[in-house]
C-alpha cells in the first residue's frame, strides 16, 4: 500500500513510474476531499471541441459495488475497492444541450466570442452528423479523462485499477444509465491489500517510437 504525506502530493513522474493495476483491494475507505479532488481532475480533461461528452457514476455503497461486480463477470476488486467509478460516454450529448452549453460557458469565460457562436455551432454540427465512428471518438474522449482521473489517484497514495471486463447492458442497468450511454470501462480505487503487482516491463522504445515516419527508431 502507497504510503504519502497528505501536505504532498507524487509528482507525476513516481506516479507514472510506480502506478501497477492493483490485484486486491482492502476495505480501507478513499477520504471524502480526495476523492473530490480525484473525480474534478477528470472534470479538467481535454475533450474534443470542448463537449466533454463523458458521464460518471461513482459507486461506493456495498451493495451497489455487489450489484456492479455481478455485472462484471464476477471480478472481486469490483466489490473489495471503495470505490468504482463507471465511464460512460453520451453520444447524443451534443444534441441534447451539450453543445449549447459549452458554446454559453465558453463565452463567459473568454474561449469563444459570443459572435463567433454560430460559426462553431455549424462546425460542429456538421463533423458530427458526418463522423462515421461515434463509438471511437466517445472512447477516446472519456479515457482522457478516466485516465486523468486515475493518475490523480495515484498521486495522492491510492491504488487503481481500470477495468474493461463487464457486460454493457448490465452496468447500465445498475447505474440507471439511459440505453444510449456507451459503458466505456470502471475504474476501481482504493488501497492495494497485499502485494502489488511486480512490474511486467514494457517493449524498447525502438520497437513502437518513430522518428518521421513509420519502422524509422526514434534515438532515445
Amino acid at each position: 500500500m502507497k504510503v504519502i504525506e497528505q501536505s504532498r502530493e507524487k509528482t507525476i513522474s513516481a506516479v507514472i513510474a510506480d502506478r501497477r493495476s492493483t490485484p486486491r483491494f482492502a476495505s480501507t475507505p478513499i477520504q471524502e476531499e480526495d476523492l473530490r479532488r480525484i473525480v474534478v481532475a477528470g472534470l479538467e480533461s481535454p475533450s474534443g471541441y470542448n463537449l466533454q461528452p463523458w458521464r460518471f457514476v461513482v459507486i461506493q455503497t456495498l451493495e451497489q459495488r455487489r450489484r456492479l461486480r455481478a455485472a462484471s463477470h464476477d471480478q472481486p476488486k469490483v466489490e473489495q475497492a471503495p470505490v468504482v467509478i463507471v465511464a460512460l460516454g453520451d453520444p447524443l450529448g451534443w444534441q441534447e444541450g451539450d453543445l449549447d452549453a459549452m458554446i454559453r460557458i465558453g463565452a463567459e469565460h473568454g474561449y469563444a466570442h459570443p459572435s463567433k457562436s454560430g460559426e462553431m455551432r455549424h462546425v460542429i454540427e456538421k463533423y458530427f452528423t458526418e463522423h462515421e465512428n461515434m463509438p471511437m471518438w466517445l472512447n477516446r474522449q472519456v479515457m482522457i479523462a478516466l485516465t486523468t482521473m486515475m493518475l490523480m489517484a495515484e498521486a495522492l497514495g491510492y491504488d487503481t485499477a481500470l477495468l474493461e471486463g463487464f457486460e454493457e447492458q448490465k452496468v447500465r442497468s445498475v447505474v440507471g444509465a439511459p440505453d444510449r450511454m456507451e459503458v466505456i470501462c470502471l475504474l476501481a480505487i482504493g488501497h492495494c491489500e497485499g502485494e502489488d503487482k511486480h512490474y511486467g516491463g514494457r517493449f524498447p522504445s525502438e520497437r513502437v517510437i518513430f522518428a518521421e515516419r513509420f519502422g524509422n527508431p526514434l534515438p532515445l
